[in-house]
């Protein structure tokens, strides 16, 4: 990459690579302190760059337990830094080896396993079986996701409430060189590789991952301006169109900010149907002769994100700090020297890979959301949106083919959950509660999917419940009272007679705490319990409808 410039720098002067630096940079936002320690990164190395954040608060707090065939503390510098371009301030639970961690599953009480948010197996040439063994033990045991980072020639690994991901270096992974003193140990390429990897996993699980990248159109997706040099003057950058192709397949939408006049941009791509990028599968097309921050703060309001989830892309470094500046949590990119290069660092970048819906299919559902927020906007009586939307929910029994979406709600949905309690795939594998379901969502603009998750225990007279998950896009529509109204149900059929739960105070759960607080007890704030000959809260038009496995 000589002669490339890296990607975050934009900004005409750089800080000083020191602690105070780095300490202004984290007041600011996010994406000041990324780019300070990519740099930190690139010029000192991991240790060193480690270092400059002892002592500076920021970010969300997550602990980490680690265990690998090497020392832990080989890769705990890359691992801090990581998280914290990541914006994650880590705290890390350090087992030595598999051995010791095995010894330590076997114990009934295992401290290591205690108030961890997840997990983390490097595996680099151990034996696949005896860690997949180790993985499956530890995904039993602990309510919280594993991430299984493999070596390029090592086995693959498919096991429930497990992601395995390959290191994906291409080169060698194992130094060799302190073998007599510390044994085998990852090489600085491979322990930066680990800690990125589980920094992005670490990002999904608390909601904070890159949902959306806006990119420039002149001078990035193609070559020349098109106000100046018209269609015949521009040539699509094909790799970064087939980088931003791969990037949508894995999930992440895709938005246009962009100063030309809107026709023209719709003819471009009307004129060029063999682009591997349509016009369609842009969640959102601004393009006008306003300001670039200005085109970027629209797509964010019409798609409802917030700018900690936006990564823009751009050729003109004024317009980089434009929206550096006004979104100091977003993740800005220069797009400069050479292109190839770029594409290549975006399509390998961890913090860009979802592993989820296809941005096709999540497109048409922010597509739908849209429909309905314009439908709530033309709409002053609440109960008459509601009827007009004509929202429906099917019941659905948490069976196998359902639990990786009941895993991926249970891990992203920040805004209505009722505690911490984040249930892996192992864990929901092994329940076996008549009063667990999932619910689908259909209105009069189509299907959006499964949407929420109940998980209820009976205890006696009462149905316990564990868990509510409801996703963001069907907040405010009857879903919540209709899930609780399919509880009831579910729980008088079992032959309760009342339903009870907690609420806690989560960072980002207003929405949950302003919905149940409707039914918490008096006498204890955090408590809730509902009668069920008592009448709960109203659907407000929405149907509830059964599949057939829950009649």
């Amino acid at each position: 990459m000589t002669g490339t410039p890296p990607f975050w720098r934009f900004l005409p002067d750089r800080p000083p690579l020191d602690r105070g630096a780095v300490e202004a940079a984290a007041v600011v936002g996010r994406g000041p302190l990324s780019r300070l320690l990519r740099e930190a990164r690139a010029e000192l190395g991991a240790h060193r760059a480690a270092a400059l954040l002892k002592g500076v608060r920021f970010g969300r707090p997550l602990t980490l337990l680690v265990a690998a065939p090497f020392q832990p503390r080989a890769i705990e510098d890359a691992l801090r830094l990581a998280f914290a371009i990541a914006g994650i301030a880590v705290e890390l639970r350090a087992v030595d080896g598999f051995a010791a961690l095995a010894g330590i599953l076997r114990t009934e009480e295992a401290p290591d396993l205690a108030c961890i948010d997840m997990a983390l197996l490097p595996l680099l040439g151990a034996d696949a079986a005896s860690v997949a063994e180790l993985a499956t033990a530890l995904a039993g045991r602990c309510s919280v996701p594993i991430l299984v980072v493999s070596g390029d020639g090592d086995r693959s690994l498919e096991l429930p409430g497990v992601e395995a991901v390959g290191l994906g270096l291409g080169g060698p992974v194992i130094d060799d060189r302190f073998g007599s003193t510390f044994g085998a140990i990852p090489t600085p390429e491979a322990a930066d590789r680990i800690a990125d990897l589980a920094a992005a996993r670490a990002t999904r699980i608390l909601g904070t991952a890159a949902k959306l990248l806006v990119t420039d159109l002149d001078g990035t997706l193609w070559s020349g301006t098109l106000a100046e040099d018209g269609k015949a003057g521009i040539a699509l950058d094909t790799s970064f169109a087939a980088t931003l192709k791969a990037l949508a397949a894995d999930g992440l939408l895709l938005a246009v900010a962009s100063r030309n006049d809107r026709r023209d941009v719709e003819r471009v791509f009307a004129d060029n149907p063999d682009w591997p990028l349509t016009l369609q599968g842009f969640a959102e097309v601004e393009a006008s002769w306003a300001e670039k921050d200005a085109l970027v703060a629209t797509v964010l309001g019409e798609l409802g994100l917030s700018a900690e989830h936006l990564v823009f892309v751009d050729d003109d470094p004024v317009n980089c700090a434009k929206v550096a500046t006004r979104f100091p949590d977003a993740d800005v990119r220069l797009i400069a020297g050479d292109r190839e290069a770029f594409a290549r660092t975006l399509h390998d970048d961890p913090l860009l890979r979802q592993g989820g819906t296809a941005s096709g299919d999540r497109v048409e559902q922010y597509r739908r959301r849209e429909a309905v927020e314009r439908l709530r906007s033309e709409t002053a009586d609440v109960s008459d949106f509601l009827r007009r939307l004509r929202s429906a929910l099917t019941v659905e029994p948490l069976k196998p083919s359902l639990l990786p979406r009941a895993a991926e709600l249970a891990s992203r949905v920040n805004q209505f959950a009722l505690n911490g309690w984040r249930p892996n795939g192992a864990e929901l594998a092994h329940r076996a509660s008549p009063l667990d379901f999932m619910v689908r969502l259909d209105d009069a603009f189509g299907a959006h999917g499964l949407v929420g998750l109940v998980l209820a225990s009976v205890e006696g007279r009462t149905a316990r419940m564990e868990a509510f998950f409801l996703s963001c896009r069907a907040l405010g529509r009857g879903a919540e009272a209709a899930m609780l109204q399919a509880l009831g149900r579910l729980a008088h059929e079992a032959g309760c007679t009342e339903i009870s739960g907690t609420i806690e105070h989560l960072p980002r759960n207003e929405p949950a705490r302003a919905y149940f607080s409707q039914y918490l007890d008096e006498a204890n704030g955090s408590s809730w319990t509902i009668r069920l000959d008592a009448k709960m809260a109203a659907i407000e038009g929405t149907t509830l409808r059964w599949a057939r496995t829950m009649i």
